[in-house]
């Protein structure tokens, strides 16, 4: 299992949630399950610290246009 930090956006919430999947299509699944509708992209968990996190939810709400 891979640890992935998934970046989600709905109607309710917007954030990014750490999840162990075997891949980033099954994390998103995972995600997708707790926000149905919702946008999601998974990354490799390393990439986002605690520094940056903020940072990186904003640069992807950007690209999907919120």
């Amino acid at each position: 299992m891979k640890q992935f930090a998934v970046f989600f956006a709905d109607e309710a919430a917007v954030g990014v949630t750490r999840v162990e999947a075997p891949d980033a299509a099954t994390a998103e699944a995972m995600v997708m399950e707790e926000h149905p509708g919702a946008k999601v992209h998974a990354v490799d968990g390393a990439t986002v610290t605690e520094e940056n996190r903020i940072r990186m939810l904003g640069a992807w709400l950007r690209r999907q246009g919120q």
